[in-house]
């Protein structure tokens, strides 16, 4: 299986009817989970329409936040009609000839003037309901946005995956540079111990000795990273084997990225030297490139 990214678009036209034809238009951005909003250009509500694009997309896609814009165009006229509001008209016309008898108004009032008026003529036409075949044919329009879309977002996730595959190759070659040097880096701690031990002992009292030789073991025992070094290459196998599985990975690997950096930053807490500190620098980032990646994978 491959992996996908979360963004893209995708876009398809057709004919469903004599009298209907519709435009597709698909786009797809990051989101934690699948957020789909189906707009259509028509005024009245088409659920029939909106149910075959929500099942296509549910079995195209499990995240994203989805925008699928339906534009449909009539092929033939629907018959509309114009309503007249004959007793709003009438109301009208007794009162605005009343005032004119009143005020000697010169201007006389005519039909056509009232009709201007907002509200009192509607014009309306047949309602647009999808027959089986138009809905079926809908579903193929809608099945050919998705797929182009689909084939963008995997295009982009394959293109996401070789930089994700880079930068676990950068933290994989920093622990092979890390791990042999463990020992000569205990060592050098345990050094420093016993100078700043000897130094205590020749400015202050004399401690206990076997209190000052537990507080030595325990402070080299806690700056030890030994056993974060093991678990930061089981997070990295895990990723690039997850990675290499493919499919809606994007959340697992995010999961990951959180693991590794939380070990590299203890890493860092317990490891001060120089060479070791530049290193960690750069591993640090290299998990951040990968988590920036990762959070665009579906």
């Amino acid at each position: 299986m491959t992996v996908a990214s979360m963004t893209g678009f995708g876009r398809s036209r057709g004919a469903l009817s004599e009298r209907l034809g519709v435009a597709a238009v698909m786009r797809a951005v990051n989101h934690r989970y699948l957020d789909l909003q189906v707009r259509i250009n028509l005024r009245e509500e088409m659920p029939e329409a909106e149910a075959v694009v929500r099942e296509v997309v549910g079995r195209h896609f499990e995240r994203g936040r989805i925008t699928a814009q339906l534009v449909f165009e009539r092929s033939l006229s629907t018959g509309g009609r114009a309503v007249v509001d004959r007793v709003a008209v009438q109301s009208v016309l007794e009162q605005l000839r009343s005032l004119e008898a009143v005020e000697q108004v010169s201007t006389p009032v005519e039909v056509r003037d009232i009709l201007a008026l907002p509200g009192l003529v509607l014009v309306s036409g047949d309602e647009t309901v999808l027959s089986d075949e138009e809905q079926r044919r809908l579903r193929e329009v809608v099945e050919d946005a998705a797929a182009q879309l689909g084939a963008m977002r995997v295009a982009e996730g394959e293109r996401l995956a070789v930089q994700v595959a880079d930068e676990v190759g950068r933290l994989t070659a920093f622990l092979d540079w890390l791990e042999p040097r463990l020992p000569d880096l205990r060592s050098r701690l345990h050094d420093r111990l016993r100078a700043r031990i000897a130094e205590l002992l020749v400015t202050g009292p004399a401690p206990d000795a076997d209190r000052l030789a537990q507080e030595a073991a325990v402070l080299a025992d806690r700056a030890d990273v030994a056993e974060e070094v093991v678990r930061l290459r089981s997070h990295l196998s895990q990723l690039r084997a997850r990675l290499e599985r493919g499919g809606a990975v994007g959340r697992t690997l995010d999961f990951l990225c959180q693991e590794v950096n939380r070990e590299l930053n203890t890493l860092a807490a317990k490891c001060r030297e120089l060479e070791v500190v530049d290193r960690l620098v750069e591993a640090r980032a290299s998990t951040e490139r990968v988590r920036e990646q990762v959070q665009n994978l579906e």
